[in-house]
């Protein structure tokens, strides 16, 4: 693989990408799926004798489309490395929702809404999880081999905080669930396992597997923040300014910025001193 230049500039060929793995095609089929059969439930909603075959309609609909998004993932294996390389491209995954919401709040019967809204949930659940694997995969296109240089990193984070949330979410889920609102307690339940979910997944939590894997890694095109199973990337030729401000290590990259506090960073001063350096090699300054 051949995704860096001489200055630092990551460009990715049509060769140069790994094919998607089964996870990847797995969590594809399961968005395909539900999106289709959401689709497919509200567009019948106005056929006589809706909703007596509901179950089936749904059913059909989500084998078509896990088989159809599983397909695709295996047809175009430079999918995960694509659809991870911007924001914006792994943000549309979502959007989808947005139409179902809009059909949530329109004038429609009873079951079709509670469908509408269901839907709408789980696409961006669904979303959120395929946006975050393309992520990685994109990372790992761009980073080949071990990196050059690592530094440990504890994401900070508040578990007491974060589990007082989840109990309220949840409280909040049974509470509706009690007085028959079951799509508001669907709603609840997924914000507060979600919640619980990007706890372990950002490793925010001084417990759980793989938080031994926070690290702050040097590569020839970049640097990586990488969590326990998440992995953010900024290219060298993304970093304007590096600085130590405050208890904050701050890449500054145009309208956004990378954070790290300092006090949760291994040996801040080598790791400002190592990105100073590279700057300066790559574009004199």
């Amino acid at each position: 693989m051949s995704p860096r230049s001489s200055t630092g500039t990551v460009s990715l060929e049509d060769d140069d990408t790994a094919p998607s793995d089964r996870i990847f095609q797995f969590v594809v089929a399961v968005y395909g799926g539900v999106l289709l059969a959401g689709l497919v439930s509200v567009g019948t909603a106005p056929l006589e004798g809706w909703p007596v075959g509901l179950t089936e309609t749904y059913a059909g609909g989500f084998v078509v489309g896990a088989i159809a998004g599983s397909s695709l993932a295996r047809i175009d294996p430079r999918l995960p490395v694509r659809l991870g390389r911007t924001l914006p491209r792994r943000l549309a995954s979502a959007t989808p929702a947005v139409l179902f919401v809009g059909l949530w709040l329109a004038p429609l019967e009873s079951p079709p809404e509670h469908v509408a809204l269901a839907s709408a949930i789980f696409i961006v659940a669904t979303a959120h999880v395929l946006s975050q694997l393309a992520g990685n995969r994109y990372v790992d296109a761009v980073t080949p081999g071990d990196p050059e240089r690592t530094w440990r990193w504890e994401p900070p984070g508040s578990p007491v905080f974060d589990l007082l949330l989840a109990g309220m979410w949840a409280l909040l889920a049974i509470v509706n669930a009690v007085t028959g609102s079951w799509l508001e307690a669907l709603f609840w339940l997924v914000i507060g396992g979600g919640w619980i979910a990007s706890g372990l997944a950002e490793g925010r939590w001084a417990f759980g597997p793989g938080r031994d894997r926070c690290a702050v890694q040097y590569y020839d095109t970049g640097l990586v923040k990488r969590r326990p199973y998440t992995k953010t990337f900024v290219g060298w030729d993304e970093i304007d300014h590096v600085r130590l401000r405050g208890g904050e290590l701050v890449l500054d990259r145009g309208l956004r910025d990378v954070r790290l506090e300092r006090d949760a960073l291994e040996d801040p001063d080598t790791v400002l001193e190592a990105i100073d350096r590279r700057l300066a090699a790559t574009d004199g300054r």
